[in-house]
């Protein structure tokens, strides 16, 4: 799977759209490697793109918290 399969996999979780995260018109819009003003679907496309370059959790968590305290 690519970087853009596995985030579409995450986008298309309901809970995303019940919970107010997204609107359902913008999941097919959104793209990987396009910022978004979403925290939560910011901190998705940081975890999917650590993973698939094979950084440690450490360095994940390091960048994710860095975004958090923007």
């Amino acid at each position: 799977m690519t970087n853009e399969d596995i985030f579409k996999t995450f986008l298309d979780d309901p809970l995303l759209i019940e919970k107010g995260y997204i609107k359902k018109e913008m999941v097919g819009k959104l793209k990987i490697i396009e910022q978004s003003e979403i925290k939560l679907i910011e901190v998705i496309r940081i975890a999917i793109n650590s993973n698939m370059n094979q950084e440690t959790e450490n360095v994940t968590s390091r960048k994710i918290n860095q975004y958090l305290n923007k």
